[in-house]
């Protein structure tokens, strides 16, 4: 790039993204994925939803989650988490009220996830065989009134052997970082609870208390 089209550049940013928004970027090139966090209404009193995943499925086999997948390329998080509850859990869209997009949060795998907090009226207790074993749910109550135990892991990095070890100082010995991840558990629940989908939870009760305050 030329001076001159580096200063045209520059003067560019200044007046375009001196007050753009910072936005969370996936830390892969794969695309980041959406859930809907569905409040439901039983009997007088409001309660998460939450899937069991399918037991035949390759990726995370009956793990307790959120409906939610992959944002597909021109979509908003908005948009993918309510297509994917519309699959996932056999309901039509007018069913669901989407109350707001929350902040992402990076996955324990890389691609950030998307939460978007949402009603979901006259559920039936339908569901995709495909993709789901079956339902519950659990009173906000019990959210408001349990701690959840708090772990900690190390995720390490371990590159693949096409890596150019002979481009890095070190070669094979570089001393990769530890990342510390925390990991959460609610253990009263049944099925447990726990993972990025108990994180989930308890970023969005610290978001609705700081609202209240």
């Amino acid at each position: 790039m030329k001076e001159t089209n580096i200063d045209r550049t520059l003067d560019l940013i200044r007046s375009e993204w001196h007050d753009r928004t910072a936005k969370v970027r996936p830390w892969s090139n794969r695309r980041g994925s959406a859930v809907l966090i569905p409040l439901i209404k039983k009997n007088d009193e409001w309660h998460l939803l939450f899937e069991v995943r399918a037991l035949d499925l390759d990726a995370q086999p009956g793990e307790v989650c959120f409906p939610g997948g992959r944002i597909e390329p021109g979509e908003t998080p908005v948009e993918a988490a309510v297509r994917e509850t519309m699959e996932e859990l056999l309901v039509a869209k007018d069913q669901i009220e989407v109350l707001a997009p929350l902040d992402a949060l990076p996955g324990p795998g890389g691609p950030s996830i998307w939460p978007v907090l949402g009603i979901l009226s006259d559920y039936e207790n339908t569901w995709s065989d495909e993709e789901v074993d079956h339902t519950f749910s659990v009173p906000v109550s019990y959210f408001l009134e349990t701690e959840p135990e708090i772990y900690e892991t190390l995720q390490v990095t371990i590159p693949c052997e096409d890596f150019p070890f002979e481009k890095i100082p070190g070669g094979r010995d570089y001393p990769w970082k530890k990342r510390h991840y925390t990991v959460l558990f609610y253990t009263d629940t049944d099925p447990l609870i726990w993972g990025i989908t108990a994180k989930i939870i308890r970023l969005v009760l610290e978001d609705v208390k700081t609202l209240l305050e």
